[in-house]
């Protein structure tokens, strides 16, 4: 079976597009992935050891805009784009006393989803507290998006309890 990271990538393959944003850019792994398929990423973290370990990753590539500052400030930076990725939690490797954050991911969950061409994809970790929260809200929220502009899916191991999960939304064309 796939990990949920290789499941975001494989469903990303699928689309074709020009924008993509990493708005949890971590070590890099999906920013690298974007990078790979279009021609301009944005990738956005609080923490400058995960921009100095993404620009390692990505080598000399210049099409990728990497952004110290919170997701939730996207708009000061872009104003849609096509594909995205929320690989909500902790840097690995790092502390795990710095997540990201319910009201953080909350603002920018929703500037996202306005601004979205076609999809947007969340890695929840609902395995530590904050993950939870937001897990929570995700889940709430996006039940909630109007089934005639959005298809909204979950892909999850049923048999693992606080496991992380993927959500798709996707904008209808």
């Amino acid at each position: 079976m796939l990990t949920m990271v290789e499941y975001v990538h494989q469903r990303i393959s699928t689309y074709s597009f020009q924008v993509g944003v990493d708005f949890t850019m971590g070590n890099g792994h999906d920013t690298l992935f974007l990078a790979e398929q279009c021609p301009k990423v944005y990738a956005f973290d609080i923490q400058p050891e995960a921009l100095e370990n993404t620009k390692k990753r990505l080598g000399d590539r210049q099409h990728v805009q990497l952004i110290l500052d919170s997701h939730e400030n996207m708009k000061q930076y872009f104003s849609s784009f096509d594909i995205g990725i929320f690989n909500l939690g902790y840097l690995p490797q790092a502390s795990h006393h710095i997540t990201t954050t319910l009201p953080s991911t909350q603002k920018a969950v929703c500037q996202a989803i306005e601004m979205m061409k076609k999809a947007l994809f969340i890695v929840v970790y609902p395995g530590h507290e904050e993950g939870y929260q937001e897990s929570l809200w995700i889940h709430e929220y996006v039940s909630q998006l109007d089934s005639h502009q959005f298809h909204v899916s979950c892909f999850q191991m049923l048999n693992k309890k606080k496991a992380p999960y993927v959500i798709e939304i996707e904008k209808k064309q």
